[in-house]
């Protein structure tokens, strides 16, 4: 009420500069928590539908965005984001891969479906144990040279082939009769049990060998990368077991440029580097 009066007796008065200037002072006051509860929180949109995601995010912890993704989908978010970071971003209706590139950034990851396409789990890869055990490499190793590719690139080429058909173990591990190559490959590195590794890890350096768009694509990311990128990139995708992965190439692959390329990043892995 008093402040109510004041301006009543302000009007009342003669507006002499020195009122005016008062005047104003004392309506920006009353007027500033109007403003204020205006602005109210910023807007969060996260909605999956569909395997595509929109969302439109200020400020928001991307762990936050997975869990709610993770909720929404009914699926299992494993592994930990490498680098916890808030994100300001905004689209609509884009795929799920390229939602998690745009959000994640650099760090990998596999999608994993189960039956009737329903996605069943986001795997995230190269997680902070990995970047730990890494460090020792000197600055320049610990990723690729601008403008040399990235690990999602060869995860997008992976993403783009066709379906493949599995049985045994590796569709007791998936819960199905296909897995695409993004789900192999997470097995190949990932999975507890040895034997499906392997299995995994067969398929997928078969299917390469054997597609010749595939097998294209993938040895032009190699082979952008020097030495010291391409032991990173092993140590990224594969963890602690890298050397097994580059060891199952060389026994296995009938491509002469992977094999040399997994005879290297042995080599580094058995001497530390």
């Amino acid at each position: 009420m008093r402040v109510r009066n004041a301006v009543v007796k302000l009007f009342c008065m003669r507006l002499t500069p020195a009122r005016r200037l008062a005047l104003a002072v004392l309506a920006a006051a009353l007027a500033a928590p109007g403003a204020r509860s205006d602005e109210g929180v910023p807007e969060r949109v996260i909605h999956y539908e569909g395997d595509t995601l929109t969302v439109r995010l200020t400020g928001a912890p991307v762990t936050d965005v997975l869990d709610e993704l993770g909720r929404q989908a009914g699926a299992e978010i494993r592994g930990q984001v490498r680098d916890p970071h808030e994100v300001s971003v905004e689209f609509d209706g884009v795929s799920l891969a390229e939602a998690l590139h745009r959000l994640l950034g650099d760090q990998n990851f596999a999608l994993v479906y189960g039956n009737e396409g329903r996605l069943k789990s986001v795997r995230l890869l190269g997680g902070p144990q990995t970047a730990a055990a890494a460090a020792p490499a000197p600055a320049a190793a610990a990723a690729p040279p601008a403008g040399q590719p990235s690990a999602p690139g060869i995860m997008d080429a992976f993403a783009k082939h066709a379906p493949i058909a599995v049985a045994g173990h590796l569709g007791e591990a998936l819960g199905g009769h296909e897995a695409s190559l993004l789900q192999l490959f997470d097995l190949s590195v990932h999975n507890a049990d040895p034997t499906v590794r392997a299995e995994a890890a067969r398929i997928v350096i078969g299917t390469i060998d054997t597609d010749p768009s595939l097998r294209a694509s993938v040895l032009a990311q190699l082979n952008a990368m020097d030495d010291a990128a391409l032991g990173a990139f092993f140590r990224s995708m594969a963890g602690d077991n890298a050397q097994e992965v580059a060891m199952q190439i060389m026994t296995t692959a009938r491509t002469s440029e992977f094999r040399s390329k997994a005879s290297v990043v042995l080599q580094q892995l058995r001497a530390g580097g």
